[in-house]
């Protein structure tokens, strides 16, 4: 049997078919008010019941939820000791500094604890649970009101402010909020203040340095008198001797 060339036979030709709309594009941000007979079925037909998971969290939605695992009164003994030392943290550092913490890779995060390390201060993150056990019904209780997020605590046994600020310049993300300078509450703003007097040590060089040049100046115009008095003798002295007069 031979073979039918291809163009022997007649080709289908396909329609080029292109929808169009009549009157522009679609009214999305205004769309029209629906018939008043649609509008009845769709007010009709609106769900009036209530939401059974409305106000739940996202992990009571799970299966297996045990809703004693998640209430707030357990006691966690592990935490109960790490409020304690919290506290103790809180209590004989001379400093302490809070930061609101934006998101830190891990790597700029443990550059901040070394470089704070090597200044011998403590670069620690504490929950707000752990911090409510610790300062709830002491003095520090004002506390509370800076951890709304996430937050960073930095403990030094000195108040080197100075160093504290320089470090924080090199790190975005720590946020100074305010701190504990010696037992008392104190701003970003005064914190800036004390870092521009003097540590104690150049204040009291400074001050022997003041006492040593008043007393020297004060002996030296105590001695002006009489050393001039002494030196115009002398003069004198020199003018009445026999050489003097031939």
């Amino acid at each position: 049997m031979a073979l039918v060339p291809k163009r022997a036979l007649l080709e289908r030709i396909y329609p080029l078919i292109q929808v169009k709309r009549f009157r522009g594009k679609i009214n999305v941000t205004k769309p029209k008010p629906p018939h008043f007979v649609k509008a009845s079925y769709l007010a009709l037909t609106k769900p009036w019941f209530i939401n059974p998971n409305k106000d739940k969290k996202p992990m009571e939605l799970c299966r297996g939820f045990d809703e004693k695992l998640f209430k707030d009164d357990n006691d966690n003994p592990f935490q109960r000791i790490i409020a304690q030392e919290l506290y103790r943290w809180i209590s004989t550092s001379r400093l302490v500094v809070f930061y609101h913490h934006n998101p830190m890779n891990a790597e700029e995060e443990f550059k901040a604890f070394a470089m704070f390390k090597k200044q011998n201060m403590h670069f620690k993150k504490y929950g707000k649970k752990t911090l409510q056990m610790a300062v709830e019904g002491t003095p520090y209780e004002t506390i509370l009101d800076f951890y709304c997020s996430q937050n960073m605590t930095v403990f030094s046994p000195e108040p080197e402010i100075v160093k504290m600020l320089n470090i924080t310049k090199k790190f975005r993300q720590l946020v100074l909020l305010a701190g504990i300078l010696d037992g008392k509450f104190v701003s970003k703003d005064d914190l800036i203040k004390y870092s521009a007097i003097p540590n104690l040590q150049t204040a009291q060089v400074g001050l022997v340095q003041t006492l040593n040049s008043a007393a020297s100046r004060l002996v030296g115009q105590l001695s002006s008198p009489q050393s001039s008095l002494v030196s115009n003798l002398e003069e004198r002295a020199k003018q009445l001797q026999p050489d003097n007069k031939r």
